[in-house]
């Protein structure tokens, strides 16, 4: 870590002791209740106006932690490196539907179906349309600020993905029961933040000790009403 990434307080007891002041994370998200059935319908753009409804199957087979991004956030700003990552149209679906990048990483669009596809956003964070390419090729997107583009494709309403930009060093999708770690995270008072793919964002607030480990539980509710 750093110095220049450190706290004012943190960096005089860092240049007295040659060391960082910091614990490790253990948490926990819980889905506090079943996803209802209109829950269970995520945000999707539609030229025709219609939803496209999601089937039991479908609902049945979801862990809801797949769907699920976590992330501490501090006073200060700690980006890892820039990443290309590839987020691929296949069987009609984006494969994986949920990915989290940092800030400055690049995202390519494969499309391995044997149809045109059109992969675009309409998000705040960063708009953009890629328009439409057949199977073999590819189109890419950088992404250059914070923030969750929901992507979508003109031609086929069903398909949607998420890409959680951050501009921090902590974040993970959880295990398959929920929890996640960090270590060496620098002491101070951060924010949890759970953002799931259906209920959009969650937070608890966290203190990490100068060393040991801190414990924390999100609770994500599921039954509420979708959110952007």
């Amino acid at each position: 870590m750093k110095a220049s990434h450190l706290a004012p307080g943190l960096l005089a007891i860092s240049a007295f002791t040659g060391t960082v002041l910091a614990g490790d994370v253990v948490g926990h998200a819980v889905v506090a209740k079943r996803l209802t059935k209109k829950a269970l319908i995520p945000t999707t753009y539609n030229l025709r106006g219609t939803a496209t409804p999601v089937t039991e199957a479908e609902a049945s087979s979801v862990n809801e932690f797949d769907r699920m991004v976590v992330m501490l956030q501090g006073k200060t700003k700690m980006p890892k490196a820039p990443e290309t990552v590839t987020l691929e149209q296949r069987n009609g679906r984006f494969d994986p539907d949920l990915v989290v990048v940092p800030i400055g990483s690049t995202v390519q669009f494969p499309n391995a179906d044997p149809i045109f596809h059109n992969v675009f956003s309409l998000s705040r964070a960063q708009a953009f349309d890629l328009g439409f390419f057949p199977k073999g090729q590819s189109r890419s997107v950088k992404f250059t600020r914070e923030g969750i583009v929901q992507v979508y494709c003109h031609i086929h309403a069903n398909m949607y993905a998420a890409i959680v930009v951050t501009a921090n060093t902590f974040y993970m999708k959880p295990a398959a029961d929920g929890s996640f770690a960090w270590e060496n995270v620098p002491a101070g008072h951060y924010r949890v933040i759970a953002w799931h793919k259906v209920t959009g964002t969650s937070q608890t607030e966290l203190d990490v000790p100068e060393s040991g480990t801190a414990e924390v539980t999100i609770r994500v509710p599921l039954d509420a009403e979708p959110r952007p």
